[in-house]
């Protein structure tokens, strides 16, 4: 029997040429999903060879071919592109942000192989199997749950007897109307399962990150989580033994060293980390790995040996700032725990990525304001990342029960379902047609909070924090709390642009002008007088006054490497459009007190730095550093920048310039602050004998007979 997979098209939620375009987006939304991986390593155990259809490749293909104007429907092109596999049985996975679309396509490739089967599984086709099966005639079964065991059941079924009442975990349609059959078992050993057939799309192939699961199973019941729909309550875990074999095949066929571990609740059972952490340490191999975990089952000792057996970044769920959300939401975490986790974290050298949800219907201002202040605290915090996220009611979940008679369709609706700035019509179509099937794209009740602020605070929160870090942190410290400031800053936001509303809210917020508007708003607010604010506010100004290096160099311009010789003629270009500011206080200093909400040790300017946006660095550097960058903008050789320093740096003995300003600019460039190009004329000039800066400042340091500054001494 020929069998093809289908992915979940995660990539198609984004239909934004900005948002198409960022690399980080389209790394993410490529990464392998490892349960169609999964259930295809199984059939090809058993002797089955499957196709694979990767939608979010595919949609890039797609997307890459023409613009905006001259695109058709993705859901035809992908019909199209899978109906074109021979088989029998078309296996679609599923999401719940891309249902709709998942939907759709399912239904053009039954029409063009109406012979062929149609078969859903996944999370979200799981939880709304019978209704799914009752509004889309075209889907002939969903197989609930994990089904590495039972496909190969429903698979001989189809194929044999067609007793489909055999097959643990389907729902189907009977001469009775639909029929669920009882849930499939657990896969009680993971071990057992071969690994994910990566090899059949090739997404490995150039990346330095593989995912690996973990396990499967959270011993937790939060009202807003739909996990145990999918893998219920009981916690699993493969062996130590077997995923330091899986890492040691991924490296061998991908040279990959790096894994996100995939288990919602990893640290449960802190013994078997610790076990799972001494097995990676004995192995002396040195991966580096990500996981998830939760802030009351870590302590101080397993983040230190989880630290040294590699680990590079958890992930938290907190979810509320609230103690009194944390009891109504069934989570039962201690916020004042959550902050000495962070810190505790980010003291081991490991990155924590922190996700909170607003907007549950329970919610109050108070509630708001602690979560805000949770937010806060991870943004402080150097190696942290915080995230906020509107509340999507997932389907059949106890907060989507209890509430799906008063949910709301609106324009822009939760992050957690969608975030591309427009919607194919049809599935909105779809949407509004079954909220049963697609409740992730409402909105829930929030009586005691107004629901455009919310929307709103989510896109402020997220790119203020990415563009403005510090100056957000130095904010919130001097109003005690950047919520009451945020509401201020909404209101101008609203009078300045009134006509903003859905997704065009969320695209402003991702525009430089954003950042332009909230620095004029607080250079008129009172806040904007606290010190540190006012000098990061200056850092700011300085930045959109300063300019990047302009070069005009031609195309056969060549970069030199960092031990080639210098020529007088060639070209020195700072590094990353970086930029040199000037300012009157010591910025790290002011950085280091918004940390650790103090006030600073203040040390008056000047004091310069280099910002290198490309890497979202800044370096402080010395004064004769800053006025080399600024010279070096593209435009001057290093003859020309050598003498205006001789000018500008008089206190120089004459006898040592040109010395001391070349090993100045090999400083620059050994630091990797400055690039040096070379046209190829002045290189085919060079390969005929020239003479070369080096020789020339060697002699000129010899004949001086002075005790010469080294290259350090700046």
């Amino acid at each position: 029997m020929r069998v093809c997979l289908i992915n979940a098209a995660t990539a198609a939620e984004f239909t934004d040429a900005t948002e198409l375009r960022a690399e980080k987006i389209r790394r993410e939304s490529c990464e392998p999903q490892l349960g169609i991986l999964s259930l295809a390593a199984v059939l090809e155990r058993q002797g089955c060879a499957p196709s694979l259809v990767d939608l979010n490749r595919r949609f890039y293909k797609y997307a890459d071919s023409a613009d905006d104007s001259e695109r058709g429907d993705f859901a035809y092109v992908a019909g199209i592109e899978i109906a074109s596999r021979e088989a029998n049985v078309y296996a679609f996975g599923s999401i719940c942000s891309a249902y709709p679309l998942t939907i759709r396509i399912a239904k053009l490739v039954k029409a063009l192989r109406p012979e062929s089967t149609i078969i859903f599984g996944g999370p979200q086709a799981s939880v709304v199997s019978v209704e799914t099966l009752q509004s889309f005639p075209f889907i002939d079964f969903v197989l609930r749950g994990e089904a590495e065991e039972t496909l190969p059941v429903f698979l001989n079924e189809l194929g044999g007897g067609r007793k489909f009442d055999r097959v643990p975990g389907l729902t189907r349609r009977s001469p009775l109307g639909i029929q669920y059959n009882p849930d499939a078992p657990l896969v009680s050993d993971l071990d057992a399962l071969p690994s994910p057939a990566y090899h059949l799309t090739g997404e490995l192939v150039g990346l330095h990150r593989a995912s690996l699961e973990l396990g499967r199973g959270c011993p937790f019941a939060c009202t807003f989580c739909s996990t145990n729909d999918f893998f219920r309550r009981k916690f699993r875990l493969r062996s130590p033994e077997r995923v330091v074999g899986d890492m040691r095949a991924i490296e061998r066929e991908y040279g990959i060293r790096d894994f996100d571990l995939v288990h919602d609740m990893f640290t449960v059972d802190a013994k078997r980390v610790r076990a799972f952490c001494r097995t990676l340490i004995d192995s002396g191999e040195g991966y580096t790995w990500t996981c998830s975990a939760r802030t009351d089952c870590v302590d101080e000792e397993l983040i230190e040996d989880m630290a040294a057996a590699g680990c590079k970044g958890m992930f938290f769920g907190v979810e509320t700032g609230s103690a009194r959300m944390q009891k109504i939401i069934d989570k039962h975490l201690d916020p004042n725990r959550a902050h000495e986790i962070i810190d505790i974290v980010e003291r081991a050298g490991i990155r924590a990525t922190v996700s909170l949800i607003t907007g549950f219907p329970q919610e109050t201002w108070s509630d708001l304001r602690d979560t805000v202040r949770m937010f806060m605290h991870s943004a402080r915090v150097p190696g942290s990342g915080p995230q906020l996220n509107l509340l999507a009611p997932l389907a059949n979940t106890p907060l989507h029960v209890k509430y799906k008679d008063q949910m709301t369709l609106d324009l822009l609706c939760s992050d957690m379902s969608h975030q591309g700035r427009r919607q194919n019509p049809e599935d909105v179509e779809l949407i509004s047609h079954h909220p049963d099937i697609f409740p992730n794209f409402y909105l829930l009740p929030t009586p005691d909070l107004d629901r455009g602020v919310l929307l709103e605070l989510r896109e402020f929160m997220l790119m203020a924090t990415l563009r403005l870090r510090w100056l957000l942190g130095a904010v919130d410290q001097a109003a005690n709390g950047i919520l009451e400031v945020f509401v201020e800053w909404y209101e101008q936001r609203k009078c300045m642009y009134p006509s903003l509303a859905g997704s065009d809210i969320r695209q402003y917020y991702r525009t430089p002008q954003f950042r332009l508007d909230f620095i004029e708003f607080l250079n008129k607010h009172l806040v904007g007088s606290d010190p540190k604010v006012e000098v990061l506010l200056e850092f700011e100004g300085a930045l959109t006054r300063s300019r990047p290096a302009k070069s005009s160099l031609s195309a056969s311009a060549i970069k030199l490497d960092s031990k080639s010789p210098l020529n007088w003629s060639d070209i020195p270009i700072r590094e990353g459009q970086s930029r040199v500011i000037e300012l009157s206080c010591d910025l790290q200093g002011v950085i280091d007190a918004v940390q650790e909400r103090r006030e600073p040790n203040w040390e008056s300017g000047p004091h310069f730095y280099v910002v290198v946006q490309a890497e979202n660095t800044i370096y402080h550097v010395s004064p004769r550093i800053a006025k080399l960058l600024e010279l070096c903008n593209g435009e001057r050789t290093i003859s020309n920048v050598v003498m205006r320093l001789c000018t500008e740096i008089p206190e120089v003995p004459e006898a040592l310039q040109d010395y001391t300003f070349v090993n100045l600019l090999e400083k620059g460039r050994f630091e990797g602050l400055l690039a040096i190009y070379r046209t190829a004329s002045e290189a085919a000039d060079s390969q005929d004998g020239g003479s070369s800066i080096s020789e020339y400042s060697v002699m000129s340091a010899c004949a001086s007979e002075q005790n010469l500054p080294s290259s350090h001494a700046e």
